[in-house]
């Protein structure tokens, strides 16, 4: 198993006692210095500096008894914030009622589209444009889906 699967694995073994799901995990730097990113989220909203500083702890010390002793890394546990695409359902069902920009795949081209998070089913979203036109999406479309920030 590669290092970024061993620790998605841990990750997800350390949310599964706790009500987080895993969103994405980043493995950058060099062998002898990385950095780890594991991002987490809640169904109900709430990830605070607290509970991503336990998982640290937990996911570190299981890093460590699982070969990871006496490498150089650093480990860094968050919630993605805005600058994240979202990754899993489970985020587009707690963003319903948010403006999202979402760029699909037609015809082998990207295109984007703008407008509110007005529905989420198993296999696609409803998204409502600024004129009130209604959006459905197949998940298999998607490239990417962005929350924007509202002023």
């Amino acid at each position: 198993m590669d290092e970024l699967e061993q620790i998605k694995e841990i990750a997800a073994q350390v949310l599964a006692d706790n009500d987080l799901y895993l969103v994405d995990v980043e493995l950058k730097g060099s062998t002898g210095n990385r950095i780890i990113w594991v991002y987490v989220e809640s169904e109900d909203g709430n990830v605070s500096l607290d509970r991503c500083a336990g998982i640290s702890r937990e996911v570190n010390f299981l890093l460590d008894a699982g070969g990871w002793h006496g490498k150089k890394y650093t480990l860094n546990v968050s919630s993605p914030g805005l600058d994240r695409p979202l990754r899993d359902i489970r985020q587009y069902h707690s963003n319903i009622g948010r403006q999202a920009r979402v760029t699909v795949l037609h015809d082998d081209n990207e295109v984007r589209h703008e407008g509110r998070l007005h529905a989420v089913t198993n296999d696609k979203i409803t998204l409502v444009t600024e004129n009130k036109k209604e959006l459905e999406i197949p998940f298999s479309d998607i490239v990417e889906t962005y929350i924007m920030a509202t002023l």
